[in-house]
């Protein structure tokens, strides 16, 4: 049995920074945490939480568009998803609808249980034909499953109460950072990992392969304005803190007395941008001691976001995460 995917299509790549700021190197001067007036000046919404993320409310999906990073680009724009544990929490998850399942034997007897109540196409394939619908490289595990895009989640409901975490994610676009991500989220029991929907990678690929099934089971919300979501998140009680190398606090020090946590995750280089910063109530840093002789002036954003929401998490009570 062959399958001939379709033939790749280009797309513009023109891409709007809907925050009307660009991006923001991580040496500019930001917001001074320590300035406690400066943020009570900062111009919010005059709409309620639900208005002023009018355009994410209800049911979003995340299809994605374009040629988000080298993992195939063709094979993310389908909706494809592989890999073992991928697949198992797609096929367990109620919100996805799939259509098309390729399958090896032996993957099959792995399954076993999972596949009962699935009721899309299922195609008993060699291994070879897999690999010839996915992109090089790909780990499958002898299974890959044609999904429809998975619907976000509304940030108000996410929001109410105001208690716990929340992950917001500025200009993140690598599908491995992005699937690393939600891995934290999952681990630190986050509520939710927010991202905007114009430059959020598909979650579907290599995002779903390296979060190991956790993209089913941590709600995403997609926002059309990062800058004006954080600014609603706290008019409903949530405190927002953004990483930043340059900051004057520690980690430590910003989340003393933690209850109700936004933590913003800016991309590697660019860092926040600059009206996004301009939205936190604080900007931290994480203490690098041995930077200066190592040469090693930053961390991957994977595992920067692991020691923010650690150390959120220790600050908070076992009630609230």
């Amino acid at each position: 049995m062959s399958f001939k995917p379709k033939k790749k299509t280009r797309k513009s790549n023109k891409n709007t920074d809907r925050d009307g700021q660009g991006t923001n190197s991580s040496k500019s001067a930001g917001w001074n945490p320590a300035d406690s007036q400066e943020n009570a000046a900062k111009p919010g919404s005059k709409r309620p939480l639900g208005r002023s993320l009018g355009k994410s409310r209800g049911i979003k999906t995340h299809a994605g568009s374009g040629n988000r990073g080298s993992f195939g680009a063709q094979s993310v724009k389908e909706n494809w998803i592989w890999g073992h544990h991928a697949v198992k929490a797609a096929l367990e998850n109620p919100r996805r609808t799939h259509h098309k399942l390729y399958i090896t034997p032996k993957t099959i007897e792995r399954l076993g249980s999972t596949l009962k109540t699935y009721k899309g196409e299922i195609l008993k394939v060699h291994p070879s034909e897999i690999d010839r619908i996915l992109p090089d490289g790909a780990v499958h595990q002898g299974a890959a499953l044609k999904s429809a895009p998975l619907a976000g989640y509304d940030l108000d409901v996410i929001a109410n109460p105001a208690k716990g975490l929340i992950i917001v994610l500025d200009q993140i676009t690598d599908p491995h950072n992005v699937g690393a991500l939600f891995r934290l989220a999952a681990a630190f029991g986050a509520k939710a990992v927010v991202m905007q929907s114009r430059n959020a990678p598909p979650l579907a690929g290599a995002v779903t392969k390296v979060a190991v099934g956790t993209v089913e089971t941590v709600p995403h919300v997609l926002v059309t304005n990062i800058a004006n979501t954080l600014l609603a998140l706290q008019k409903t009680g949530w405190r927002v803190t953004g990483l930043a190398g340059e900051a004057k606090v520690t980690l430590e020090q910003a989340f003393q007395r933690a209850e109700a946590e936004v933590i913003v995750m800016g991309a590697e280089g660019p860092g926040l941008r600059k009206r996004v910063r301009d939205c936190c109530d604080q900007l931290a840093k994480i203490p690098m001691p041995g930077s200066e002789k190592s040469g090693a002036e930053s961390l991957n954003v994977s595992t920067a976001a692991g020691i923010a929401l650690y150390e959120a998490v220790r600050n908070m009570d076992r009630d609230i995460v």
